[in-house]
């Protein structure tokens, strides 16, 4: 099959289109997606540094705060009362601790507030165990408590004179709001940027997902880069296979590693939205230049293709009207549709007046005896019940031999006449030749047949015909609803009782029925 023109104009044009329009909303979200990546990193970058500041900054205030305490312990060293008393005045002016401990030199609680159940247990936790160790100021590393809750300690070491009394302590419990959390809400706002912190030993103290705390951080170029002491930015991912957009520092104090990080689909988001704004925006324009220069090729095209694709098989009256309706805004396609609509009228005229002479009377204007077999075909092979009414002039033999033929002519127009006027809905009057006539019924039961085939019998003998004598008819009626009955017999029938009315007198009807396999005359 051949592509029409218009097709492959408007293919070509609307291919080019498309491809331009990839290609400028592809470039426009490459390098949104470059920028948003670029500014991503740096702003987590940023974040990290700020983050590592902040929390190295926090350790110094909460070592300087326990140390600022000391000569106040170990002066009521002795007093248990006035030593919590200290504890719980340095915790209440510190919000960075969950709770303030004193351990002896021996490793038992001495002090403790709020009271956790220090006091005078041997604590065998590694961050006392390491503080009696090296008797000097240190941040442990995250483990589990003697209350079994995940913390680290600020831990101080006691002297006076030279001599090592123990450990004054600042607890941070990990798993809940603690020093640290309050920075992360400080340094992040909202849900877009998320933070993690681990240990010199690479064990997570602050996740966003809980149950990681206190595991073993997941290798990645940012772990990687910080274990070499490198601060620094990069794309990454976690255990998940999730990927973050990440800038990482450590903290001085404590050979910690911070990494602030955002989701890929939420650092990328502003590239899609901002590349379907654009094209949200631009739709319109595009769509109103693409509708123009669809309208011009159509305008160009339309009327030859239009005529060419006329489908010239169809009934002529059709191919007039479709051919009628198309438009010819220059010559050539004017020129070419008026050849058509002349060949295509000519046609019509001449197909007109063979279908006319195929079906009609010329005489009375009915049907004639091929329409009528055609019809009664038609209703026999969709099983639909139907009356039969056959009629024929009385005497009309007479009518042409003592008045001529002119009249009898008269005479059938006549009754012709008076059967169109006369014939029930869904009915179809018919010549089938001479005198003889036929109504064919459909919708409609036996009973009204038979009505009606007497009341036109009275209607003919009481009309006045041009004749110098009154005109009857007789009538052979027949209602058919039988699908296993033979038409041919029914006709044959129908025609006897023809015969038989006017064998019995003529102006006069008789009947037979063909119902449900029962055939009955009256």
């Amino acid at each position: 099959m051949k592509l029409p023109l218009k097709f492959l104009i408007i293919l070509v044009t609307t291919v080019s289109l498309f491809v331009t329009l990839a290609v400028v909303f592809a470039t426009e979200y490459y390098v949104n997606r470059q920028t948003l990546t670029e500014s991503t990193l740096e702003l987590n970058y940023s974040n990290a540094q700020k983050l590592s500041t902040l929390t190295n900054d926090t350790f110094i205030l909460m070592r300087e705060s326990l140390q600022a305490n000391h000569a106040n312990v170990l002066e009521n060293w002795d007093d248990p009362e006035e030593l919590t008393s200290i504890l719980k005045t340095i915790q209440e002016s510190n919000f960075n601790f969950n709770s303030v401990t004193i351990i002896n030199d021996n490793g038992t609680g001495r002090a403790n507030y709020p009271d956790i159940g220090l006091v005078g247990i041997y604590i065998n936790t590694e961050g006392v165990k390491r503080g009696i160790e090296v008797k000097q100021d240190f941040i442990s590393n995250p483990y589990i408590g003697t209350n079994s809750k995940l913390m680290l300690i600020i831990s101080t070491a006691l002297y006076q004179d030279g001599e090592y009394y123990g450990m004054l302590n600042g607890l941070v419990w990990l798993e809940e709001q603690n020093f640290l959390t309050r920075l992360l809400e400080q340094t992040y706002g909202d849900d877009s940027t998320l933070a993690t912190v681990y240990d010199n030993e690479g064990h997570y103290i602050y996740h966003p997902r809980k149950e990681w705390i206190g595991s073993k951080v997941f290798e990645n170029q940012a772990t990687s880069d910080l274990a070499q002491d490198h601060a620094g930015k990069s794309i990454i991912e976690d255990r998940t296979g999730a990927v973050f957009y990440a800038g990482y520092d450590k903290v001085e104090e404590s050979d910690w590693g911070i990494i602030s990080m955002t989701p890929e689909e939420i650092a990328l988001a502003p590239a899609e939205l901002s590349t379907k704004r654009a094209i949200v925006i631009s739709l319109p324009f595009i769509l109103a230049a693409f509708l123009v220069l669809l309208g011009l090729i159509l305008f160009i095209t339309r009327p030859l293709n239009r005529l060419s694709q006329v489908d010239y098989s169809k009934p002529i009256h059709e191919v007039i009207q479709e051919t009628q309706t198309i438009p010819s805004p220059y010559r050539e396609s004017a020129a070419l549709k008026q050849m058509i609509l002349s060949f295509a009228q000519n046609q019509q005229q001449l197909l007109g007046e063979l279908e006319s002479l195929a079906i009609t009377d010329p005489l009375t204007g009915l049907l004639n005896r091929r329409q009528y077999a055609h019809m009664l075909e038609l209703i026999h092979e969709n099983q639909e019940p139907f009356g039969l009414v056959i009629l024929d002039i009385d005497h009309f033999k007479s009518i042409n031999d003592s008045y001529g033929h002119l009249v009898g002519d008269q005479v059938l127009i006549k009754l012709g006449e008076l059967m169109k006027s006369s014939m029930p809905a869904a009915s179809l009057p018919v010549r089938l030749g001479g005198e003889e006539f036929a109504f064919v019924i459909q919708s409609t039961t036996e009973d009204e047949v038979v009505a009606f085939a007497e009341r036109f019998r009275q209607e003919v003998e009481h009309t006045s015909f041009p004749a110098p004598q009154t005109i009857t008819v007789s009538i052979g009626v027949g209602y058919f609803d039988c699908t296993q009955c033979d038409l041919e017999t029914f006709f044959s029938d129908v025609d006897t009782q023809l015969y038989k009315a006017k064998a019995n007198g003529r102006n006069r009807i008789e009947c037979v029925s063909f119902i449900n396999g029962t055939k009955e005359f009256s």
